[in-house]
Order: C-alpha cells, then structure tokens, then sequence
C-alpha cells in the first residue's frame, strides 16, 4: 500500500495545478465564435458581391416616374438578404447553444468574454441604428445608415486584436489594423457608389477569410 503523499507535496502539485490553469486562461480558442464570424463575413458579403455584380451587368439604377428601380437581376438578388439574416440568426442560435448548452464547447473566459461582447455589441448597434432611423426623415435615415459599417468594423477589429494577442498570433493584428482602417476608409467613401464593392471586400476579407482560416488551424 503506497505511502500518502507528504502535506508539502501535495501543496506543491495544487500549486503546480494553478500554475498550469492560469497559464491556459486566455489562450483557449475562440470557437464557436469563428462559425458565426464565418456566417456573418460569408453569407453578408458574398451576398453583397452578387449584388454588385448585378448592378455592373445592369447598371446603377435610374429613376423612374420619381421611383428608383433596380433591374430585375438585382431585386432577385436582393431576396439573398433576407437569406443571410436567416443564416446568421441560425449560427448565432447554434453558438449560443453551444456555449451555454449542457454539451458547451470549453472556452477560455477570456475568448468568451470577448466574442460574446463584440457580438453583443455589434447586434445591439444594429438595432439601435434601426430604432434611432425609425422615425426619421428618409434622407435622414439613409445618412445614419452609412455610418453603420465603420462602427462594425471598429467592434470586429476590437475583436481580432484581443484574439491576436491572447493567442499569439501576429497575423491577426494586421487584420484587426486593416479593420480598423477599413472602418475609417468607408467613413470617408459615405453615399458614393463605391461603398458596396468595399464593404463587401471587409465582409470577405476582413471577417470570413480570417474565420476561416483560424478554423484550419484549430487543433483536432
């Protein structure tokens, strides 16, 4: 029968443990946020993408009889929208599920705290947006619309930088800087039509592709 281990050794290893745990807090990977970073970059922007390419098969459209109407091709496309929102509300109802559920994937605080607030941040922008137009003048509303993605960009860049810190991966802080000059650059595009091809290069760029590709390189 082994001897018990003495009261200083038992200490040491407790202590050894404690170590270990604060040395892992911080560095857990970020998923199932990536998911929903994937859904929200991909399904918005190659959206988006489509749109724009309709719009340069179809040309900006013109006014009619006081009216703007998109070609036939666009309005088509346009229904990819409400497709997208469909998307993201499911990956988000899947994300929460599986970070609160009973089979939760284990995260690091760190990781949930800040992907939970960006995203938290960035639905409640959102919807602040949409009540803060609700009941403006239609110029109005359109003009606080496009000051919309500079405020995501900034919330995702914020996102990006904590995670390329805490996991230690330089490459990330130069997305999160690109995101944080993207938010500047569409700030600075406002009502023109190059507003669409940027935004949608963000989405792709800036959301879905580093999604992505953090998801590769998670251990199996």
């Amino acid at each position: 029968m082994s001897n018990p281990a003495p009261p200083a050794a038992a200490s040491d290893e407790s202590d050894l443990a404690y170590l270990k745990r604060l040395a892992a807090a911080g560095r857990g990977e970020p998923a199932p946020f990536l998911l929903l970073m994937a859904v929200f970059g991909g399904a918005y922007g190659f959206v988006m993408l489509a749109i724009w390419l309709g719009l340069v098969v179809e040309g900006i459209p013109q006014a009619v009889n006081g009216r703007v109407e998109a070609g036939p091709i666009v309005q088509t496309l346009n229904l990819g929208i409400f497709a997208a929102h469909i998307s993201f509300l499911v990956a988000l109802i899947w994300t929460i599920w599986r970070t609160l559920g009973p089979n939760r994937v284990r995260l690091s605080r760190a990781a949930t705290a800040t992907w939970s607030a960006a995203f938290i941040a960035m639905v409640t922008t959102v919807v602040s947006f949409r009540v803060f137009s609700q009941e403006q003048l239609p110029t109005d509303a359109v003009y606080a619309a496009y000051m919309m993605p500079p405020v995501l960009l900034t919330l995702w860049g914020c996102a990006w930088w904590v995670t390329a810190i805490l996991n230690d991966r330089r490459w990330l802080l130069l997305v999160a800087v690109g995101s944080f000059a993207a938010a500047v650059a569409l700030a600075l595009i406002g009502n023109a039509p190059a507003l669409l091809p940027a935004a949608c290069a963000c989405l792709l760029l800036l959301a879905f592709l580093p999604a992505v590709i953090l998801m590769r390189q998670r251990p199996r």
